[in-house]
């Protein structure tokens, strides 16, 4: 563990298997590769620096994309890697985001789809976060150059640009799970949707068959995307910045067609679905399985209830386009006093 020293600190989290799962074998998915990643971490901690980050922490991973990608880089910053034991799932990003978080990070670069952002928000709830787009279904990170990703979290980490003029609030999907460990209730969450599937089989994880699904709740319904939410955004379209979310129940009515994978359009059965406000709760009953954003993570045994309900405190997400135009204009507004 590396000893924080202070500064404008910039962290970068990179999952090694975004962008790796099923749905590269029953979807038309592509996979990005370790050498992509290692480049866009690489280009991630130029930007960083050329932004004003004076100190930049990468989380180690098994495939060394960290290390390979500050090998041989000169650049006027401190650079450290996460030296603790690495952990094969989803617990890896967890500890890197409360790593960032101690070390004083004010800003964290993510590259990774939907399930990545999740656990790094699970670790880190209020992070300041550069989502970058390397996963199969990205709906809360977004395409962008890691360059300029990197020169925008600088510039934030730095306070050349306030975090308040940078991003907004995410919004989180809280569930309760009742009795899930010793008995006691356990609160997990997703950031973009929780869907009830009827299998109890959770080893693939990914959901990619509709046939399955029972109820599903999403915070960001948005029509320009791919995977579970988009089923809801063809019902009662929610972006990410609006209150609330939807929630769907699945069976006999109305048949929409959405694309649910990338490149895969499927029929999907609507018995009813309903905006949601703030705080309102969904109780959902196994048995069956928890998706948070996409993937299968909780199997509910019969009578076993989960309480799910949409809040506003998530992870703020600083805007790449929106930060870098505030430091142009604020840069501008500065030569003209001069």
């Amino acid at each position: 563990m590396t000893t924080s020293t202070g500064g404008a600190v910039v962290g970068v989290i990179a999952n090694p298997l975004a962008g790796k799962d099923i749905r590269r074998l029953v979807a038309e998915a592509s996979p990005t590769s370790d050498m992509a990643k290692v480049g866009i971490v690489r280009r991630a901690v130029i930007g960083a620096v050329e932004g004003g980050a004076t100190r930049v922490i990468l989380a180690d991973d098994r495939r060394g994309i960290a290390y390979r990608a500050i090998d041989g880089l000169d650049v006027e910053a401190e650079l450290a890697v996460l030296e603790e034991p690495i952990i094969d799932s989803g617990r890896n990003s967890q500890r890197a985001a409360v790593w960032c978080r101690d070390e004083g990070a004010r800003a964290v670069i993510v590259l990774g789809g939907d399930g990545t952002h999740r656990d790094v928000a699970k670790g880190w709830r209020h992070a300041p976060l550069v989502a970058l787009s390397t996963g199969t279904n990205n709906v809360f990170p977004r395409q962008a150059e890691a360059t300029i990703a990197g020169h925008a979290a600088g510039l934030v980490a730095s306070g050349q640009v306030g975090l308040a003029d940078a991003a907004h609030r995410a919004k989180v999907i809280d569930v309760s799970i009742e009795g899930e460990v010793d008995g006691e209730d356990v609160a997990d969450m997703a950031l973009v949707d929780v869907a009830m599937v009827n299998s109890t089989f959770t080893a693939s994880r990914a959901v990619w068959d509709a046939s399955s699904l029972r109820e599903l709740v999403a915070a960001i319904a948005e029509p320009a995307t791919v995977g579970l939410s988009a089923i809801a955004a063809g019902l009662a379209p929610t972006a990410r910045t609006e209150p609330g979310g939807v929630h769907v129940t699945f069976g006999e009515g109305d048949t929409i067609r959405t694309p649910i994978a990338p490149g895969l359009y499927v029929d999907v059965d609507i018995a009813d679905h309903r905006r949601l406000g703030w705080g309102e709760t969904v109780e959902v009953t196994g048995p069956g399985s928890l998706s948070f954003d996409g993937e299968r993570d909780v199997a509910l045994k019969p009578g076993q209830t989960a309480s799910i309900s949409i809040t506003d405190d998530g992870p703020f997400v600083i805007d790449i386009d929106k930060t870098m135009f505030h430091a142009t204009t604020s840069s501008e507004k500065k030569q003209e006093k001069a």
